[in-house]
């Protein structure tokens, strides 16, 4: 679609938010040498909303990648300002972002531990940080800080979070890759009930599958990376990164493109059973590529992410797709429109300077993991990255990237939605 880059902002890896200290169970990578004492660093984003103040809900994923890394990672959503570079100045030096505040996700009620529904044993829980060998949990030795403990602060060992939606009346809901999980939490980020495991879905990092011996049956880090609601907010769906990896639970069983989006009732906190089928790109068999995020952007239609897991100049698939959940091809499935390539990004008045290695009039998002895209008005979607920090440098060798946001507003008005007035 005809378009071009408007906005360009960041935030510096070395940003750093006041808290326990973390990063004590990584190696240091691109010049960054870990722990952080007494703050915690903000990893990119994995999810992203616009709120009706112009400012913006940023919520980071669990850390560090891996249950046995991040239980030192507290998690929950920021809130920051957004100031985008909007016109060439000469340089490749972006806006600015500014985080105010920050809201930690908790258990102060103990739903996890309280004999029901899902009980989790959360770090909370122990004396201890644990670290994951194999399906064991180690006792890294090292005293799990007293705030985590008071305020039964969930980590990135408890949950990874990966997505989360904003209900009409201000509650969260979360889609977490761990379970995979549906999560739901009050506006002070308090969890509101048990997480709602999926009917079939179970990471690695299941409990089940863990403590019980039951099989997993999707592959780690392809849980519920996006979690959207409907044009109503009256139903959300959850989207796995990719299909199951059990070749019988896919909707097509020997061909790893199509995939499965999960219809969710808010009311009674269950499954439709109604679950849309989406073919992503790439070849059938040892697909690489995933879903990043998914955005409603008025009635049933939604735009979404695909992107590979490469970097730098080795980057390939980084796409907007939009799809209308009204609209199937004849074998039934989604049909999608690509909206925009997300490494060859129109940029007629030069707002990102003079990139390296990229052409003059252009812009590129070379990273791995480009995992929110959002609506800013009908002409305009924001797009931000995970940066899996410390160890990617997909901008500058060498560096560690910054988290960064743009704006790309398309000459046509694709998209409307209603404000959230919450």
């Amino acid at each position: 679609m005809p378009h071009k880059l408007t906005g360009w902002a960041s935030l510096a890896d070395t940003f750093r938010w006041p808290g326990p200290t973390t990063g004590q169970f990584i190696t240091a990578a691109l010049g960054v040498t870990p722990p952080f004492v007494d703050g915690q660093p903000l990893p990119g984003f994995s999810a992203l909303l616009k709120n009706d103040d112009g400012t913006w809900t940023a919520m980071p994923d669990n850390g560090y990648g891996s249950k046995g890394n991040s239980g030192d990672f507290v998690v929950g959503f920021y809130n920051v300002n957004i100031d985008f570079r909007t016109a060439a100045n000469g340089t490749t030096v972006p806006g600015t972002i500014k985080v105010s505040s920050h809201v930690n996700f908790n258990d102060a009620n103990g739903f996890l531990k309280d004999g029901k529904g899902v009980d989790l044993k959360i770090t909370a829980d122990y004396a201890n940080y644990q670290t994951v060998s194999g399906n064991n949990l180690v006792d890294s030795g090292k005293p799990v800080d007293a705030r985590i403990v008071s305020g039964r602060l969930l980590t990135g060992f408890d949950l990874d979070v990966e997505s989360i939606a904003r209900a009409k009346d201000g509650t969260w809901f979360v889609g977490e890759e761990f379970g995979p999980y549906i999560l739901h939490f009050d506006k002070n980020g308090t969890l509101m009930g048990d997480p709602v495991p999926h009917p079939f879905l179970r990471s690695p990092s299941n409990p089940l599958v863990m403590n019980d011996g039951a099989t997993a049956t999707s592959l780690s880090s392809r849980g519920f990376e996006s979690l959207a609601f409907n044009g109503d907010s009256s139903r959300p769906y959850a989207v796995p990164e990719a299909a199951p990896s059990l070749a019988s639970l896919r909707p097509v069983a020997d061909d790893e493109r199509y995939l499965n989006f999960f219809e969710f009732d808010p009311a009674s906190m269950l499954y439709t059973g109604k679950n849309p089928v989406y073919k992503k790109d790439g070849p059938a068999k040892d697909n690489q590529i995933v879903i990043g995020d998914m955005t409603n952007v008025g009635g049933n239609k939604f735009v979404l992410i695909e992107r590979d897991s490469l970097y730098g100049s080795k980057a390939v698939v980084k796409r907007l797709y939009m799809v209308d959940l009204d609209v199937k091809d004849a074998d039934g499935v989604l049909k999608k429109t690509l909206l925009v390539d997300l490494l060859n990004i129109s940029d007629p008045t030069d707002i990102g300077g003079p990139l390296a290695s990229v052409v003059a009039g252009k812009f590129s998002m070379p990273f791995d993991s480009i995992e929110s895209v959002e609506v800013v008005d009908d002409n305009t979607l924001a797009v931000a990255i995970d940066t899996n920090f410390p160890t990617e440098d997909g901008r500058v060798p060498g560096k560690p990237d910054d988290t960064e946001v743009i704006t790309i507003r398309f000459d046509q008005a694709l998209f409307k939605r209603v404000a959230s007035k919450t």
